[in-house]
């Protein structure tokens, strides 16, 4: 059994992306658990979601750069910063 892992990221994302099923296909796609924390998303201008994922290292790897690929900005949030909401 391959051991799980926890990372925090936020996501930016470009106008052309916003209305796209992201965070589904992170479940589906690459069995993570999303955890929204915040969120601010606006079909005019883009938008940005941090949030924590649970999931193997091979299958979080993957799912950044399946991220990445779309023109999302993905950014490690710091362990150390304040993550309540």
């Amino acid at each position: 059994m391959t051991a799980k892992r926890s990372v925090r990221v936020r996501l930016d994302y470009p106008l052309n992306r916003v209305a796209e099923p992201v965070v589904y296909h992170l479940v589906t796609e690459f069995r993570l658990v999303p955890n929204i924390r915040r969120a601010q998303i606006d079909s005019r201008v883009g938008g940005w979601i941090a949030l924590e994922l649970d999931g193997t290292a091979e299958d979080l790897e993957a799912a950044m750069n399946y991220l990445r690929d779309l023109g999302i900005t993905v950014t490690p949030i710091d362990e150390t910063e304040d993550w309540n909401v």
